[in-house]
């Protein structure tokens, strides 16, 4: 490789770390406003003034102000989605995979900046209606197709007895997330602890393992 091509490649290089760290500083700029002011009254003057950028760099990583919101959802959906890939690439046992999963799972989804966005979602849907189906799309749609495929991959390997893969990702989901996600959302309780992550995430796992996993003598 020539030195030209080194000097070409190491400036792209250095050019796509910088447009990846403006992206992340305008998704938390964006995630503490909605957390102080909710989706309509977040501007996208108030987020380029606080993440200091232009209205430009917005379109340009996310479209518009609908596409951020959808952006703060997706992340977490991918980064769960890599997660649960990489446990079942580094071939670790059911219960290692799913606990790890759970534990990961339950703090991202949990926490005070993803309730405040899906609060954000919620509040607006009665002027921005097609906010409700990008956040279902990108959020749980994208997450559940990962352990979809994680559980079709078990079945194929005569470690699960599962019928309906879909049905099954859909059950794990619910018995995570669903009642504490509601009452966070309508603040009837706060963020879990990690005590609380740790002893929900093996009751869950227990409970889901105990129906579906084949247990070899």
């Amino acid at each position: 490789m020539s030195t030209i091509t080194r000097q070409v490649l190491n400036s792209q290089s250095v050019k796509s770390n910088k447009a990846l760290a403006k992206r992340e500083f305008i998704k938390q700029a964006a995630t503490e406003l909605l957390v102080e002011f909710g989706y309509e009254e977040t501007s996208l003057d108030a987020i380029c003034q606080k993440a200091s950028c232009s209205k430009s760099a917005i379109y340009q990583y996310f479209g518009n102000k609908q596409g951020l919101l959808a952006a703060l959802t997706e992340d977490v959906a991918i980064e769960l989605s890599q997660a649960l890939h990489a446990f079942h690439l580094q071939e670790l046992n059911i219960e290692d995979a799913l606990l790890m999963y759970a534990k990961l799972a339950m703090a991202k989804i949990l926490n005070d900046r993803h309730i405040a966005v899906v609060r954000a979602t919620i509040s607006s849907l009665g002027k921005f209606p097609e906010l409700g189906p990008t956040y279902y799309r990108v959020g749980a749609q994208t997450a559940q197709a990962a352990l979809i495929q994680y559980f079709s991959a078990k079945i194929s390997a005569r470690e699960l007895d599962i019928s309906d893969p879909g049905w099954a990702a859909h059950e794990f989901q619910g018995l995570l997330f669903w009642e504490r996600l509601v009452a966070q959302v309508v603040g009837a309780q706060s963020s879990p602890t990690q005590e609380e992550v740790e002893n929900h995430s093996v009751k869950v796992v227990d409970t889901f393992l105990s129906r579906y996993q084949i247990v070899k003598s």
